[in-house]
């Protein structure tokens, strides 16, 4: 053992991450291949169309991707099956905790972004995220510094989105717990206008509104 070369690799998370991510494993449970979900086969919330679009890398050059995790050439819903709940951590601290930069983000917001990114895409939460912002916003119409209304374009980037962002938190009568409630409002009308479009969606519609309305609460 004392003549081996191999490269030992040690992932740290923040303890803010860990946390993160067992409450989203409590909510997105196991393996589950149901043929009316659009992802494909899913476990730990990681679907097939996701791993397939980003678990196609070979960081540690062995001729496999990454998530091949049978090493069969392809990522398919045997690989799905295979990962592991240390898979499942990885994916969402690379993919969607550092990406959508919930760490910067003020507890409980950077927990509910990351929730939604994780169920519905990055640009999507970011979207929400701007919405909330414009919801309170628009509550307050007397004030000469209030910043203009964000353009929804899913980019949090801008100078535009962190200064509406810190005169919401600072706001009397609007802070943190305003933009919560929008936050979790926008979410569900996003459920509801998926369920609306596509009725075969209809039957998960209960379950996304529970997760809607209950975003944030665990890390408040």
């Amino acid at each position: 053992m004392g003549d081996s070369n191999e490269d030992i690799t040690v992932t740290a998370y923040s303890p803010r991450y860990l946390a993160a991510f067992d409450a989203l494993i409590d909510a997105e449970g196991g393996y589950v291949n149901d043929p009316k979900d659009r992802g494909g086969a899913t476990k730990y919330g990681v679907s097939l169309r996701f791993l397939k679009a980003e678990g196609a890398f070979d960081e540690d050059g062995d001729g496999f991707a990454e998530f091949d995790l049978d090493m069969d050439g392809d990522i398919d819903g045997i690989d799905i099956s295979k990962l592991t709940l240390a898979d499942a951590k990885t994916v969402y601290a690379k993919f969607f905790w550092t990406r959508s930069d919930a760490e910067r983000l003020a507890r409980p917001l950077g927990e509910m972004v990351f929730d939604q990114a994780v169920n519905g895409g990055l640009m999507s939460a970011r979207k929400l995220l701007q919405r909330a912002l414009n919801t309170c916003l628009a509550n307050v119409t007397n004030a000469a510094d209030r910043p203009p209304l964000l353009h929804i374009d899913g980019m949090l980037g801008g100078g535009p989105v962190q200064h509406a962002l810190d005169w919401v938190l600072r706001r009397p009568g609007l802070g943190m717990p305003s933009l919560v409630i929008a936050y979790r409002h926008a979410a569900e009308d996003r459920y509801r206008e998926i369920a609306q479009r596509n009725p075969s969606q209809m039957r998960f519609l209960n379950g996304w509104v529970r997760r809607a309305q209950n975003l944030g609460r665990w890390a408040q």
